[in-house]
């Protein structure tokens, strides 16, 4: 039993280390930091590279920064003398750091490959610790199990490998672990609204939908672990009442949604654009956001402290760009449980169920995409 003071003090730490959060989010994040200490995973390099990109591109640190200078009249000249060193040695720091990463950086080929692919294929080149051994055991799926883990630990994987380098929505994860070494993780999140839910069975079923929001596989992986894992991971989600999983694959990182082709999944049709933005550092984010950034939550009250069109002008102010995606996505419904179950949702599908989508290969470097015309 977990006692007043203790939460408390969680709550604090996980709002401290991110700021405001989404209930969900929160959380997790609760959960994250009342784990036993035996249980803290430590961040690969990819996760260390978002954390920078992230406070980089910190609203919050801009917001302090503009309050400084227009109140630094105010400021004990020790003070604003130190900040102005800081300042001035942080920016040289920047510019050397971003010319060596600059230095022989190579972004995503368009050569029908899909990123991730393309990841793992970079990763084999890199030197690893009993990778001879990993492949061995990874050979077949005999020492294979599936099973849920951490966010943190997922999160190692998807970040070196997802083509948005973001756990999305991600509120359980599984992981694929050959004997004691993760192969592969699979995260499911909640759909965009209840309206997205709600139109792929019915409302009546909008609770037992769950998406299948992020998910990769490391390269010593058996070429099938892909596949594996989800049909194993989305069996143990629908014994949490979940059987109708949504999945996306997007053209622009060279997918097509082969992984679920080979997991029996049902292709419904493409998606709509949406709009989005990329921040100066690179990022892109959902527009969505941009009515959580203008909300502040203090002492449990929500307060909002800007207009969306004020936070969205806020943002181009700071170099954000603001874009239609374009691309619009595969979408994917896979259907678990028992017959029963499956039977009844499979004649509630409302979205159409069209042929696969298929990579016709035109040369040795390119390809293209064919898809059967919506009805």
């Amino acid at each position: 039993m977990i006692d007043d003071v203790t939460f408390e003090r969680a709550i604090a730490q996980a709002t401290e280390k991110n700021g405001e959060l989404t209930t969900a989010a929160l959380l997790r994040e609760i959960k994250e930091t009342m784990k036993p200490a035996g249980t803290i995973v430590e961040p690969d390099i990819n996760v260390i590279a978002a954390e920078v990109a992230r406070d980089l591109a910190s609203a919050s640190r801009r917001e302090k920064l503009e309050s400084v200078v227009q109140l630094r009249s105010r400021l004990n000249p020790t003070i604003r003398k130190s900040l102005i060193a800081a300042l001035r040695n942080a920016a040289a720091d920047a510019q050397t750091f971003g010319e060596q990463l600059s230095t022989d950086f190579r972004d995503f080929p368009v050569n029908g490959k899909c990123h991730q692919r393309i990841v793992r294929e970079i990763m084999a080149e890199q030197p690893e610790a009993d990778v001879a051994e990993k492949r061995r055991l990874a050979a077949d799926f005999r020492s294979a199990t599936v099973r849920e883990i951490t966010y943190d630990e997922a999160k190692q994987i998807v970040l070196a490998h997802e083509h948005l380098a973001s756990m999305g929505t991600t509120e359980f994860a599984y992981g694929l672990y050959v004997r004691e070494h993760l192969a592969g993780v699979a995260c499911f999140g909640r759909t965009a609204g209840t309206q997205v839910a709600a139109s792929i069975c019915g409302s009546e079923h909008a609770h037992r939908v769950a998406t299948l929001c992020r998910g990769a596989c490391v390269h010593w992986a058996h070429p099938h672990s892909a596949s594996f894992l989800i049909n194993a991971a989305c069996r143990e989600m629908a014994k949490k009442g979940y059987n109708i999983f949504v999945a996306y694959s997007d053209p622009n990182a060279g997918e097509i949604g082969t992984v679920y082709q080979a997991s029996n999944w049902l292709y419904c049709g493409m998606t709509s654009p949406t709009e989005k933005f990329r921040t100066p550092s690179g990022e892109v984010k959902d527009a969505r956001l941009v009515s959580a950034y203008s909300r502040d939550r203090t002492g449990g009250t929500l307060k909002y402290k800007r207009t969306r069109a004020e936070q969205k002008q806020l943002l181009l102010q700071d170099g954000c760009k603001f874009f239609k995606d374009g691309g619009r996505k595969f979408r994917y419904v896979g259907i678990y449980g028992d017959r029963s179950i499956k039977r009844i949702v499979r004649n509630a599908l409302r979205w159409p169920v069209l042929p696969y989508p298929k990579r016709k290969q035109v040369c040795d470097t390119t390809s293209e995409i064919t898809v059967a015309p919506s009805p």
